[in-house]
């Protein structure tokens, strides 16, 4: 699989929270790609499970906070709550592209994520 490292484990991170919370079975095919990429780049350089496990908080986190947007709960959420809950997503991806990033920097491999004129830089 030719992508980026932090790149695999961000989407692998999703794909984890995917296979939890809507018990999507045919993603296994899907997870087994992504597990086999990892293994492969951990033969190059040193792979941290905590990368993988900030950028599963964070993007549950994003899940959650969407969740109800998703659903089309923006009257029952109010203007308000939906402003709100936009801000704290956009927060968490500015932490999401830090692990991103933080990975690149560590493994000398990709390249670094930078919002330019952007209200996540």
């Amino acid at each position: 699989m030719e992508m980026p490292l932090p790149e695999i484990l961000d989407r692998l991170s999703i794909l984890k929270l995917k296979i939890e919370r809507i018990g999507e079975p045919h993603l296994q095919k899907e997870l087994l790609a992504y597990t086999e990429a990892i293994e492969e780049y951990k033969k190059k350089v040193k792979v941290k499970e905590e990368w993988l496990e900030r950028l599963y908080d964070i993007n549950g986190k994003i899940w959650d906070l969407e969740s109800d947007i998703r659903k089309g709960k923006e009257g029952e959420l109010g203007l308000e709550e939906v402003g709100r809950r936009a801000i704290m997503i956009r927060e968490l991806n500015k932490k999401r592209i830090s692990v991103k990033n933080q990975i690149t920097e560590e493994t000398n491999m990709g390249f670094k994520d930078v919002k330019m004129n952007h209200a996540s830089e």
